[in-house]
């Protein structure tokens, strides 16, 4: 059996490792940090969790997969999560929090067309707060 090394437990390396495993070949990723995921994990904020909660995650990257995106869903619908596989678990965004350097702290934008008056709502706010008129 051929041996692979992986360099990386990022989504690349994970999706790579995954690939390779599926065709047959003996994988081991290398991965620096103690946890795999790369900038697609959540890594919590020390100190951040209240009335005996756990600590609050500070995201590191962004967590939407655009409709062009067919590799990542296609591997993950092969990765069994119980009985159901990964992609099953995935939850659809209503709402996108945005923030900004120098600017409003959060701006909430719309994730789908608008299907109702609150989402119109929230979509002209989302306009008059990214583009303000003088």
């Amino acid at each position: 059996m051929t041996r692979v090394a992986i360099l990386g437990g990022g989504v690349a390396g994970l999706t790579a490792a995954h690939e390779l495993a599926e065709r047959g070949f003996e994988v081991v990723v290398l991965e620096s940090r103690d946890i795999p995921g790369g900038k697609a994990r959540s890594l919590p904020v020390p100190g951040s969790g209240a009335g005996g909660r756990a600590d609050l995650p500070a995201e590191h990257g962004f967590r939407f997969f655009p409709g062009f995106y067919q590799h990542i869903p296609d591997t993950m619908r092969r990765i069994p999560a119980g009985p159901k596989s990964v992609v099953d678990h995935l939850v659809g965004a209503d709402r996108i929090l945005l923030a900004q350097a120098h600017g409003a702290n959060e701006i909430i934008a719309p994730a789908h067309a608008a299907e109702s008056l609150d989402d119109l709502a929230v979509l002209s706010k989302f306009l008059l707060e990214v583009h303000p008129t003088a």
